[in-house]
């Protein structure tokens, strides 16, 4: 009896933890869900209906989840942030789409829309802080009038945002009315030809636009050349309204 009791407690032990390492291996597959996939997913559902977009978003998983085994290891962590949050997810997007279109151009056309659809919230963001009124609106960018310059948040967020290991940048201009800068290496072009999708790297540029034009009317952005349409540098710049763009 005593036998028989033992083996039914270790066989109940073997159910709770298989049981747990169940949970642990679910809970690990809802972890590894890749960044925007859910926005992408509604987003597609408006062309392909509810089954299709379900079905898509499921090959663009698997892709991304072959594409995140073999990723390179990138000491620095926001060259990790940008490679596992931004350029695999849509590199995965890509190629699944233009396996199923089978046109490049059809393709891009749609990975564009899609990256507006998981932006849109940070957009409406901008448009929001950009019709504060003008003293609360400063203050959060860092306008302050005791010579705190303009480009404070901006250049401290590009510092940490975009490496040097990843990205090559001049700054042109940096007061509290203007932060302007030029880069002439930038890691999602490079990372983006290495995976064959160079292409690729104008619709990051797209996205932008697409955020800080939002901005505006308190905050103008302009952006005349890009590495990833042939130009030798981007020229990034951020103005205060009012005052002259170069």
């Amino acid at each position: 009896m005593r036998s028989s009791g033992n083996r039914m407690g270790l066989f109940a032990l073997g159910l709770a933890v298989g049981a747990l390492g169940g949970l642990a291996v679910e809970r690990r597959a809802r972890a590894r869900r890749m960044p925007h996939l859910d926005a992408w997913q509604r987003a597609l559902a408006k062309q392909w209906g509810e089954v299709g977009a379900a079905m898509l978003a499921s090959r663009v998983q698997a892709r991304y989840d072959a594409l995140h085994a073999r990723r390179p290891y990138f000491a620095q962590r926001a060259l990790r942030s940008h490679l596992e949050n931004n350029i695999l997810p849509g590199l995965a997007l890509y190629q699944v789409l233009l396996e199923e279109t089978g046109e490049q151009g059809a393709a891009l056309a749609e990975v564009e829309e899609l990256f507006k659809a998981h932006l849109a919230p940070h957009r409406r963001f901008m448009q929001w802080l950009a019709h504060l009124p003008r003293p609360f609106f400063a203050l959060l960018l860092g306008i302050l009038h005791t010579g705190t310059r303009f480009s404070g948040i901006l250049r401290t967020g590009t510092r940490f945002t975009l490496p040097s290991q990843g990205w090559q940048i001049e700054v042109i201009e940096d007061n509290r009315n203007c932060f302007a800068l030029d880069i002439y290496r930038c890691f999602y072009l490079n990372a983006l030809a290495w995976y064959g999708a160079p292409e690729l790297t104008v619709l990051f540029c797209n996205a932008d636009d697409f955020i800080y034009e939002a901005l505006a009317p308190a905050i103008l952005w302009k952006r005349t050349k890009t590495l990833s349409q042939g130009d030798d540098h981007c020229d990034c710049r951020w103005r205060l309204a009012g005052e002259a763009m170069n």
